[in-house]
């Protein structure tokens, strides 16, 4: 049964709630404690237009985006009840044929209209200290031409993708005027927008994970899945804290009732979404959230069978005779391996007497790649590095070579050498190869794990089976297992609320073994197959208890993608380069699945 709104939602459990390794969760939120950043408004303009669903044999509306823009309160004041303005300003320069004076696209055309708050609140880092993070909350508005905002039926807690800029993150995203919402911050904002074609609406709170906004100066604890979701749910904690001293003043109109909030994000925000939902449960706090459940798309739910699959895989993609790019010992993002290591090295308990050289080869950091993720602090948009310049920098490299520096750190004392070393194209091709997706496409760089791991550290991993038992003892090798095992979201709990993951079996950076993983370790689940015919997990050899759609515990979409993981992501958020079909698109679907599962 669905759960009556709260006089004062923020009234929270009189009882703190212990989070294992970063003390205890504060029993209630003071919202004197959060401070609003920034207030700025998004305008998403977009037009309407007719097309064939293939899948029901209908007509549906495709929404066109146009273009988007973010103005400040005051610009968008002014430029809000003056259409053509509005549109020239977010659409500059557009030309739809002949000029009848509107500027105005053939079909209906429409915003989408946000208001974005900027905040800070506190949590704790890997040592249980307190620190102030950032987050991005999107409020509904009434309609384009209100200034209103609106009552949000619902809460949506979005967990961004993996980025190594600054500028990519949510508390940023809105800084820059004009941009994308093909992103998956875009995207999210998007399930505020109040109107019949994405309903419900929602309020979104995007929370910047530890080391981007005003935290760009720390490093970065990539993948460890505690810590980050401990945040994510101060974030949202404090941001709905806020919201309600918001509507005390009534600044915002208050929530519908029978709100409920889902965790949903994409690959590393497809893992964080889950460790939310898993952090959210075992902390007693799934009634004060009115938790519905998580939507996860493409995440590195199982670290070590991710390895694994680097490793071992060879284009298997349970699809028939089919096959993925992927081959034996490669990795399609070479950047994953610094991110997942570096993140371990800084953050993670175990591994905190360890160094990334102790697992990376000297030729592979001589890319710099270190360097590249420690950009993020540089204030310059132009001095940062997102996944799309990396690749550029790794295929300038193998083309023309590179002078490269990295520093050393000696494990029996404090000191340190930066070793510098030019590398010839040819060397960095023993690290590195091109990979050509194709006319349309850019060039890539794939990476060769031989070269790009130490000799110890690759022995480890080629040797790793499914039943390998998971290390008791210290060591180099061993502490890593471990750190990564930590963050296994696929087992030591039993999930209590709705799950819908979407994954593409041709994904060679987050490959489908995690979610194989994810259904072998929770046997007691029920699942739904969007594939009737359950032919991918079928395939894999992997055997569940089914359900129908309404009675299932979780929900699988794995046979509606054959894409890698970048396009696979344009598919769950139905990106596309033309828009998206209108109440079609994998995650709204999913969402809305989610929402149902208390209706009984």
């Amino acid at each position: 049964m669905k759960k009556l709104l709260l006089t004062f939602m923020f009234a929270l459990a009189t009882m703190c709630v212990s989070a294992q390794s970063f003390g205890d969760v504060p029993a209630t939120v003071d919202p004197n404690d959060v401070t609003i950043l920034k207030k700025s408004v998004m305008v998403v303009a977009q037009h309407d237009t007719i097309v064939p669903n293939a899948k029901t044999g209908k007509m549906d509306t495709l929404k066109v985006r146009d273009g988007g823009r973010v103005f400040t309160p005051e610009e968008f004041e002014q430029l809000s009840r003056e259409p053509k303005r509005l549109r020239a300003a977010v659409v500059p320069g557009e030309q739809w044929g002949p000029d009848d004076g509107d500027r105005k696209p053939l079909g209906f055309w429409n915003y989408i209209s946000v208001f974005l708050y900027t905040y800070k609140y506190p949590s704790v880092d890997a040592d249980g200290n307190v620190i102030y993070l950032s987050a991005l909350m999107g409020v509904p508005r009434a309609s384009w031409t209100s200034w209103a905002h609106a009552m949000p039926n619902n809460l949506i807690i979005g967990c961004h993708e993996t980025i190594t800029s600054n500028f990519e993150c949510p508390s940023e995203w809105s800084n820059y005027g004009f941009m994308s919402t093909a992103t998956g911050n875009g995207m999210m904002l998007c399930y505020a927008q109040n109107n019949y074609m994405r309903q419900p609406c929602n309020l979104v709170i995007i929370p910047d994970y530890e080391g981007y906004g005003i935290t760009k100066d720390r490093a970065h604890p990539y993948l460890y899945q505690e810590l980050t979701a401990r945040q994510v749910v101060d974030g949202v904690r404090s941001g709905l804290a806020m919201y309600q001293h918001l509507v005390d003043i009534e600044e915002v109109d208050p929530f519908e009732p029978n709100w409920q909030s889902v965790a949903i994000g994409y690959s590393q925000g497809g893992s964080v979404a889950l460790a939310t939902h898993k952090f959210i449960e075992l902390n007693g706090l799934a009634d004060e959230l009115h938790f519905a459940g998580s939507v996860c798309g493409d995440g590195p739910y199982d670290p070590v069978a991710h390895l694994r699959y680097y490793m071992q895989d060879d284009g298997k993609t349970y699809d028939g005779n089919n096959r993925s790019i992927h081959r034996k010992g490669k990795v399609s993002m070479p950047i994953v391996m610094p991110l997942i290591l570096k993140g371990m090295c800084d953050s993670n308990p175990l591994m905190k007497q360890h160094y990334v050289d102790d697992y990376l080869s000297t030729k592979f950091l001589l890319t710099e790649s270190i360097k590249f993720l420690e950009a993020k602090a540089n204030d310059n948009v132009d001095d940062q590095y997102n996944t799309d310049r990396i690749n550029k920098e790794y295929v300038k490299m193998m083309r023309e070579g590179k002078t490269g520096s990295y520093t050393k750190n000696y494990h029996d004392s404090e000191g340190a050498f930066t070793l510098t070393k030019h590398l010839s194209a040819e060397e960095f091709q023993d690290v590195m190869e091109f990979y050509d997706p194709g006319i349309f496409s850019k060039m890539q760089a794939h990476g060769k794990l031989d070269s790009i791991m130490t000799p110890i550290c690759l022995a480890y991993f080629k040797n790793l089976t499914a039943d390998t038992p998971v290390p008791t003892e210290p060591g180099v090798m061993e502490d890593l297992h471990r750190a990564l095992e930590s963050n296994n979201l696929t087992k030591g709990w039993t999930p209590q609320h709705r799950i819908a993951f979407f994954h593409s079996t041709y994904d060679t950076v987050v490959p489908y073994e995690n979610l194989l993983s994810f259904i072998r370790n929770q046997q007691g689940l029920t699942y739904y197959f969007y594939d009737s015919k359950r032919s991918r997990t079928t395939a894999a050899g992997v055997t569940c208890t089914t359900a129908s759609e309404g009675d299932a515990d979780v929900y699988i979409r794995d046979a509606s993608c054959t894409d890698d993981h970048v396009d696979a992501g344009k598919d769950f958020f139905m990106t596309g380069a033309s828009g998206y079909l209108v109440g079609l698109s994998p995650d709204i679907q999913m969402i809305k699945w989610v929402l149902t599962g208390n209706d009984d």
